[in-house]
């Protein structure tokens, strides 16, 4: 299935209620298609729970871009909802990364690093065996009520009608007004030059926003938004996720680290040399990571100001 990233016929001039059919009818659909095969199916490919987990985010992504226009009640029911499900694949899926990383990693390739590589494995298994029975018993629970409250929704979109409210009545007027508080917003977060791994996985999530609003809202603007904008809000996300995994990979490792200590005592001299070497690896991802974001940092800079250039002409041969 077809993840609906882009959603043909957003126009400008598109009422901003039909496009709130439109998007939420597509988003919707991929949760309620990989919800089951996440819950049935999590091993015959991880992309079903990986699917799932980024669904939920554009649903309620989109869920905030037409808030305006869905009842209040049922959009808070929605975006609990989702944030439920969204929760529970999301700790499945960090398991599933973590061992599909563990083959490529050169320090656990050695003979020495074997036993850690073999202990790794074991207990991510476990945990991830452990995130899927959570996440099926969520699913048995929030699945239903989520279908109910997107079949709900999807009747309820109604046009704007409060005054306040006047100039979003078309898809472009929505997409000036979202996108460009979305675009400061980020810039000014970039300019602030974050540093430490906690600020750069704020970062992170709000480019997570960025992007999917631009999924949305692409088509309102000069072509240089998807093609050179958008490309360069994946980028960090890409940048920004390596350094929280790493940041998250030493906590994990930590906590086996000291388990293994006071628990099995006798074991950790087996494993030790491949507990040093993973966490070599991690912690040289971190300062690594941020040189790759500084780069970056500056070419989007620069993209922003090519971007209000571009803009500016717009409006004036308009």
């Amino acid at each position: 299935m077809a993840d609906a990233k882009w959603i043909a016929g957003l126009t400008p001039n598109l009422p901003v209620a039909e496009a709130a059919q439109r998007v939420l009818t597509a988003r919707f659909a991929v949760v309620e298609h990989y919800l089951p095969l996440a819950c049935e199916k999590p091993y015959e490919d991880v992309e079903h729970v990986h699917q799932l987990r980024v669904g939920t985010r554009r649903a309620n992504a989109a869920l905030r871009v037409f808030a305006e226009v869905l009842p209040r009640k049922l959009f808070k029911n929605a975006k609990r909802t989702l944030r439920t499900l969204r929760r529970a694949a999301g700790a499945a899926r960090d398991w599933d990364v973590f061992l599909l990383a563990l083959p490529t990693i050169p320090a656990l390739r050695a003979a020495a690093a074997k036993p850690a590589l073999d202990c790794l494995v074991g207990y991510a298994c476990g945990q991830r065996a452990a995130a899927q029975e959570q996440l099926v018993a969520v699913a048995a629970d929030a699945g239903p009520l989520w279908a109910e409250l997107a079949r709900e929704l999807l009747t309820r979109i109604r046009p704007p009608s409060e005054p306040a409210l006047a100039t979003t009545a078309h898809l472009g007027e929505l997409a000036t007004q979202q996108l460009g508080a979305l675009f400061r917003t980020f810039t000014a977060d970039v300019e602030a030059n974050p540093q430490n791994p906690s600020e750069l996985h704020a970062l992170r999530i709000a480019a997570k926003r960025l992007r999917y609003a631009i999924e949305i809202f692409a088509d309102c603007f000069p072509p240089l938004v998807r093609d050179r904008i958008y490309p360069a809000v994946e980028r960090v996300q890409e940048l920004l996720g390596d350094i929280q995994d790493a940041a998250v990979g030493l906590d994990r490792l930590g906590h086996i680290r000291a388990m293994l200590q006071a628990l099995l005592p006798q074991e950790w001299s087996r494993v030790r040399k491949g507990f040093e070497g993973l966490t070599a690896v991690l912690k040289a991802r971190i300062p690594a990571g941020r040189k790759a974001f500084r780069a970056w940092r500056k070419q989007w800079l620069d993209a922003m100001h090519e971007l209000k250039l571009a803009i500016a002409a717009s409006v004036a041969i308009s």
